[in-house]
């Protein structure tokens, strides 16, 4: 059967879907089951859904699948992602997580043709640590539970951060080029030159931008890389080594 996907996660989207209270402006195209206006893919329902609205195995929805000249395709990708509350190895591993519905959901992994997944390890799966599955699927476990059977380890990716610190680092890469840590934005365009790597890797000749608090951007603000991710970006040696400490340090090896 051909289904929609379920358009009531547990919780909200940040843009107001699934909120029955939320005021929406009339100004476009309205947040739907089909449709998120968060450019943030990893804050959008459609592209990263509640586990509620993934499709189950044995029945592909939409808007992830549609019937196309009398066969069933899949038009688009999706991704589950949570935070991994609970790590279980008996007789194979289990991890259960909390995604950012609020929805508890347990992965079960059968990787007999894939022991040693290309783009994860499990000594990343730690409580606390972010995971995120593509085209995840809803799976019926003999015991009554739902959850997911995950057989392909290189649909799997763990990064070693809280699911919060992922979602606003990849928004800072999806929105135009601005510090990481201050959101300072360019007066100039953005330099390509590279941050000296070191186990800190902070440049000693950064343009600085003054005291965030109390003055405006240097006219001349530019930005400089990470050199290690090459994806983030830095106005400062205070902001940079301010980020790594806060959140760079775990989430630089992971972007690579």
């Amino acid at each position: 059967m051909f289904r929609r996907a379920t358009d009531d996660p547990i919780k909200p989207c940040s843009c107001g879907f699934g909120d029955i209270k939320a005021i929406i402006k009339h100004n476009g195209r309205q947040p739907g089951f089909d449709y998120c206006p968060n450019i943030n893919k990893l804050d959008n329902h459609v592209d990263c859904p509640s586990f509620n609205a993934v499709c189950h195995e044995d029945e592909p929805c939409k808007p992830y699948w549609r019937l196309i000249k009398g066969s069933i395709k899949q038009i688009r990708h999706w991704c589950l992602m949570g935070e991994i509350e609970e790590v279980n190895y008996f007789i194979r591993p289990k991890l259960t997580i909390r995604t950012r519905f609020d929805e508890k959901v347990t992965i079960h992994f059968y990787l007999e043709e894939d022991k040693t997944p290309p783009t994860f390890s499990f000594n990343d799966a730690l409580i606390g640590h972010t995971i995120l599955i593509m085209d995840a699927e809803k799976h019926d476990f003999l015991d009554g539970s739902i959850g997911v059977r995950q057989e392909y380890g290189d649909l799997v990716v763990i990064f070693k951060c809280s699911m919060q610190t992922l979602i606003k680092t990849f928004g800072s890469m999806m929105a135009p080029p601005a510090c990481f840590q201050c959101e300072a934005k360019p007066s100039s365009p953005t330099q390509n030159s590279s941050l000296e790597k070191k186990e800190n890797p902070v440049s000693a000749d950064l343009s600085s931008h003054g005291n965030q608090d109390s003055q405006p951007a240097s006219a001349s603000l530019s930005l400089k890389k990470c050199a290690r991710c090459q994806i983030a970006f830095y106005c400062s040696k205070l902001c940079q080594t301010q980020h790594w400490k806060d959140s760079q340090k775990k989430l630089c090896s992971s972007m690579k």
